[in-house]
């Protein structure tokens, strides 16, 4: 019994960062800025983030976008979860994901996932053919399957970055079809202003948006997450968090890497006062 209900938080702890994830696919109706696209999805960035369920440890999260040698407009995004605290123990989880992005608007190309929760062990490959608009999925060793859509589409990760990207800059609602749960979804993402709040780096400006999810995805949908960014030229996400019946689940940035962090903070940091001149003489 104490696994069966390890297990089921668990599932809500992945369902937080994925079906954020899912809730922003196929964002191509709104494209990225440009600026963002240099600042906040130039690679070398790593991030960490500790989930808690009602203040109490449930899983971390660890990210890293990184530029392919060679490519410049070719990424590969890394994710890994896992469990943490009694979880852990009962449960162990170490579910890793690799997202292959290319071009402007960071189209998937490739996705592997290998997941190893408890004793059970999954191996996902997919394969996009984004010009010819055709998806192929392959589990374990089971025959591959074959999606033929109607127009290019991200996948859960590639989603959550490109978010970072997008030009959230009033409150309203972007409508996005999203490919999910084997066909297309129309899903809401409303933007819901500004405000302020403490985070790794300190007091900071975010971003918040909250997606409308109507499928499953990956992992069981637990209710439409939040997310908050920072309000500059990284676009971080600071925080995530969904409600579930008992309590929420948030995921807090706990650590942050990436080449332009130094510059950004030096910019935010207020000018000290001049101090006024000595007359003692």
């Amino acid at each position: 019994m104490r696994k069966k209900r390890a297990a089921i938080l668990l599932a809500v702890f992945l369902s937080l960062f994925f079906s954020l994830c899912c809730a922003t696919a196929a964002l191509l109706a709104t494209p990225p800025e440009e600026g963002l696209l240099a600042s906040a999805y130039g690679g070398g960035e790593r991030l960490r983030y500790r989930v808690s369920w009602l203040g109490i440890p449930a899983g971390e999260l660890e990210m890293a976008v990184r530029r392919l040698d060679g490519h410049p407009e070719r990424f590969a995004l890394e994710v890994v979860a896992k469990s943490a605290g009694l979880l852990a123990v009962f449960y162990p989880v170490e579910d890793r994901f690799l997202t292959v992005v290319e071009g402007k608007n960071r189209l998937p190309v490739r996705h592997e996932m290998e997941q190893r929760e408890g004793r059970r062990r999954n191996r996902r490959l997919t394969l996009y053919d984004q010009e010819a608009f055709r998806v192929t999925h392959q589990k374990n060793d089971d025959p591959p399957e074959n999606y033929q859509l109607d127009g290019p589409a991200h996948n859960e990760f590639s989603s959550f970055f490109l978010l970072r990207v997008l030009p959230l800059r009033k409150e309203g609602e972007l409508v996005v079809p999203t490919f999910a749960d084997r066909k297309r979804h129309e899903v809401k993402v409303s933007f819901l202003g500004e405000e302020e709040a403490e985070t790794l780096f300190g007091t900071q400006r975010l971003l918040k948006a909250r997606p409308h999810l109507k499928f499953k995805g990956l992992y069981e949908k637990v209710g439409d997450p939040l997310v908050w960014l920072t309000a500059d030229a990284l676009r971080i996400p600071a925080r995530i968090e969904a409600r579930i019946v008992i309590g929420s689940l948030t995921a807090e940035l706990v650590e942050y890497s990436g080449p332009a962090l130094s510059a950004v903070l030096r910019e935010k940091r207020p000018v000290s006062p001049e101090p006024p001149p000595d007359h003692s003489d």
